[in-house]
């Protein structure tokens, strides 16, 4: 499963991947996050059957956190995206969302870290939302970039694909606001 999902051996060590056989978890790759000082801020649960009912099970903690925070260089540019096996994938600088918009906590950090470049890479099917971002990140100064991944999502693009992406990426001018807003 983690094979198709672009996942080497080498990011199962680094970001503590494990698996659970039995129990509420039972059938679930597990992936830990980390905050600042390396203590668990949350995990996801996925399970890896393609016919399975429940793909996710939250675990019972808040989603305010930032995920993976331990690997972040506030420094440097930071990629947005959706889920844990896309920013496993991107490698760099990378935070999932855990959906299409970014918690209050990861929010607040943004700023007060005063991040000066995001790149913003949500699937095709969200490009509203991704306009919506950048609108909102622009607020603060902070330059946005729209990845645009068409119909693939980070995972399935691979490391060296996505970053091709992100050398072709421009900032996102008013016009392509404008355009995002109407045609999605």
């Amino acid at each position: 499963y983690l094979r198709n999902r672009n996942i080497s051996e080498r990011d199962i060590i680094r970001y503590g991947i494990g698996y659970c056989s039995n129990g509420v978890y039972s059938n679930r790759i597990i992936v830990p996050s980390y905050d600042l000082e390396g203590k668990l801020n949350y995990y996801i649960a996925r399970d890896m059957f393609p016919n399975s009912k429940m793909k996710y099970k939250n675990p019972p903690m808040s989603k305010d956190v930032v995920v993976f925070e331990l690997f972040i260089n506030w420094n440097k540019p930071i990629v947005l995206c959706e889920g844990a096996f896309d920013a496993i994938t991107i490698k760099k600088n990378a935070i999932p969302l855990l959906g299409k918009f970014p918690s209050k906590s990861l929010i607040r950090r943004i700023v007060q870290e005063r991040v000066k470049h995001i790149y913003i890479a949500l699937d095709s099917d969200a490009r509203k939302d991704a306009v919506k971002l950048v609108s909102f990140f622009n607020q603060f100064g902070i330059t946005a970039y729209i990845v645009d991944i068409n119909e693939k999502d980070p995972s399935e693009l691979g490391f060296k694909d996505f970053w091709k992406l992100i050398d072709k990426t421009t900032v996102t001018q008013f016009s392509d606001l404008i355009k995002g807003r109407l045609y999605g």
